[in-house]
């Protein structure tokens, strides 16, 4: 999570922060004793503020605690201690002082608000995570325990001008992608990209999927009706190998060169995050793609892989994310719009 302070008549382009889930725009800290108030406090904020016929979303989410103190279970710290070893240490995970539920209950207590003060707002609140129209507003709500948070209002086009770090996602959380049939849940990478970028491959788009095997991505991309060149050392799963739409490439991800340029880059290969970064530059400059979707494996040794695509991707790009995904582990995922 990410709050700055960004004050209307001073336009400014928020830094590409991959490891922040949500930016929250001008956000102040609040509190509320009960769920009505809390919906009052929603209500109030935006009831005058906003435009009654221009859409809007609203997002209330809990704020989850950063990983906490270490433990370790009585057994295993004594067992080690008379040992002389050093104990065998544990974080605990990341987790919310208020649930799921009280947030539910304020966004329905703000509907009914609505309905009865204002129900040109309430019609203009849309109710799906889709990419902001360039005059659509975000409200935020974010609850650090049942009594406090942080409200954020961003106004149209704030949203739009900013979805690169500023996610339409509630609390930029993507429910991971679930699929038995793909060779591994590496394609869940690939659907959330998708998600972020408000861009689907599509049927009869061409996909190079460099590092392919076992075949995750490009099972995928057939699933949209893409055809794919897929290059790996390995093989890909048996089926996709098969495909009508899949022509396989037995070689080096990292030497291939199209033959024309294609609808899509899809690259999860296992490289250093320096090799990664001048793939997708590579690929960009030479103008071998229009969209992409490149992870990169980063760790303390990577050097400033990461801020060298902060600092060239965007002139070469018309949208560009880089993003720490819900599917990630130890990687960034670049993804966008080559520029025109």
């Amino acid at each position: 999570m990410f709050a700055c302070d960004l004050r209307p008549e001073v336009p400014i382009a928020f830094p590409h922060l991959a490891f922040a889930r949500q930016v929250l725009p001008q956000a102040r800290e609040v509190e509320a004793p009960s769920i009505r108030t809390w919906a009052n406090l929603v209500v109030e904020e935006v009831v005058g503020v906003l435009p009654d016929h221009a859409p809007w979303a609203l997002h209330v989410f809990p704020f989850e605690q950063a990983a906490g103190a270490r433990r370790v279970g009585a057994r295993a710290w004594h067992t080690r201690a008379r040992a002389g070893k050093p104990l065998p240490l544990r974080e605990e995970p990341a987790r919310s002082l208020v649930g799921h539920e009280r947030c539910r209950l304020i966004r329905e207590a703000v509907s009914e608000l609505l309905q009865k003060r204002r129900r040109h707002l309430l019609r203009s609140l849309r109710r799906q995570e889709e990419p902001f129209a360039p005059d659509e507003a975000l409200a935020q709500l974010v609850l650090s325990s049942p009594e406090q948070g942080f409200f954020s209002l961003a106004k149209a086009p704030l949203p739009f001008e900013q979805r690169h770090v500023l996610s339409h996602f509630s609390g930029g959380e993507v429910a991971l992608a679930r699929d038995k049939e793909a060779p591994s849940r590496a394609f869940a990478k690939l659907v959330e990209a998708e998600a972020r970028l408000g861009r689907r491959i599509s049927a009869g788009e061409t996909c190079v999927d460099l590092g392919a095997a076992p075949g995750s991505w490009t099972y995928v991309a057939v699933q949209r009706g893409a055809r794919v060149t897929a290059v790996d050392r390995a093989e890909l799963r048996a089926d996709l190998a098969q495909h009508a739409n899949v022509r396989f490439q037995r070689g080096d991800a990292f030497r291939y060169e199209p033959p024309k340029a294609v609808d899509w880059l899809l690259c999860d290969v296992i490289a250093s995050a320096e090799r990664s970064a001048e793939l997708v530059l590579t690929w960009l400059r030479q103008r071998w793609c229009r969209r992409f979707v490149v992870t990169l494996k980063v760790s303390g040794a990577d050097g400033d892989a990461l801020g060298r695509l902060k600092r060239e991707l965007p002139e070469l790009t018309s949208e560009l994310w880089l993003s720490r995904l819900c599917a990630n582990k130890n990687e960034v995922t670049a993804f966008g719009t080559i520029a025109e």
